[in-house]
């Protein structure tokens, strides 16, 4: 008989991880989904423990967790949700946050990371935005200049003075509200903006970013092997986030094929990561040049599948079918 395949997520991601679970059914691999709300809210049981004797022991529901009784697993979106009995205490809520997150970096770190699509550690690593931009410029990408300041003045000098706008955006740009994710756009900087910004706040902790005129975007999708790339059109306030217009006629997802070499840089980049699954930002200028913005690790695609018909689950689960193989 397989293993259990773990998937690691809460109950607000399941539009994502239940057709992957489907998949992985069809094909007889049982499918333990740890939800961390039920578990905070006290609607189902997760239990781990260390003994005297170092011997560790995990399970969620009465099924045994610990990496020897798995054959795969799956860390999709863990901590986005808002927590019980503290959505007025926006205090409580972070430091109850805090927690939560502490708590899964360490029972998550005790399955192998080789059980892993893409094992928490790595995606903590692949996570952040300069280390990102470090790898992507390693494998070949053209990347734009970055800067973190808490001076308005070193922003001023190194971008705008060399670009009529800059770009802001933030570390994680998302946040949890009542169990719905809010987006933190990108916004977009001229020298007026940013003085009068500069009289009641300070530019740290953001990204700053010359604002790079763009023929389309690209967001690619890669999947162990598998790439699946959809070129962004966009037009007015779109521009600057599509993200924000997403539902409306300012923006048009298509499949359209990725230059071979681009593919090849995304596969490298993943590879010196160690991930098998990541969600490529990219843009492509009017002259044709690609540049790197970001790769999200656990990033969404599930409006792919259903606009453009990727079958971005299937690829999912028949990676963690691959796993699970090659521990029997």
């Amino acid at each position: 008989m397989n293993k259990n395949i773990l998937i690691a997520s809460s109950s607000s991601d399941e539009h994502a991880y239940g057709p992957v679970a489907e998949v992985l059914e069809r094909h007889h691999h049982p499918v333990v989904v740890y939800k961390a709300d039920k578990v905070l809210s006290g609607e189902e049981v997760f239990t781990a423990g260390i003994a005297e004797d170092g011997d560790f022991a995990m399970s969620y529901q009465g099924s045994r967790i610990t990496g020897e009784a798995l054959g795969a697993a799956w860390y999709r979106k863990v901590s986005n949700f808002s927590l019980p009995d503290v959505d007025q205490d926006i205090a409580k809520q972070l430091y109850m946050n805090n927690e939560v997150r502490a708590a899964h970096d360490t029972i998550w770190s005790m399955i192998p990371d080789s059980l892993w699509l893409n094992s928490p550690n790595a995606i903590t690593r692949a996570d952040r935005k300069f280390g990102q931009l470090a790898v992507a410029h390693e494998v070949g990408f053209t990347i734009p200049q970055t800067i973190m300041s808490s001076d308005w003045n070193e922003i001023v000098v190194d971008l705008i003075e060399e670009h009529p706008e800059a770009i802001i955006k933030m570390f994680r740009g998302v946040i949890s509200d009542k169990n719905i994710l809010k987006g933190m756009y990108t916004t977009r900087l001229n020298k007026d903006k940013i003085n009068e910004l500069a009289l009641y706040t300070v530019p740290f902790p953001g990204l700053y970013q010359p604002f790079i005129e763009k023929s389309k975007e690209w967001r690619v999708t890669v999947v162990g092997d598998e790439v699946f790339a959809t070129a962004i059109y966009t037009q007015g306030a779109a521009k600057t986030d599509w993200r924000e217009y997403q539902l409306s006629k300012d923006v048009k997802f298509k499949a359209e094929k990725l230059p071979t070499l681009v593919s090849e840089k995304c596969l490298r980049y993943l590879g010196e990561l160690g991930l098998k699954f990541g969600a490529f930002d990219l843009i492509e200028t009017k002259d044709g040049a690609i540049v790197f913005l970001e790769c999200n690790p656990n990033g969404q695609y599930g409006w792919l599948e259903e606009e453009l018909g990727f079958p971005i689950s299937k690829s999912i689960a028949k990676e963690l079918m691959q796993i699970a193989r090659s521990t029997d």
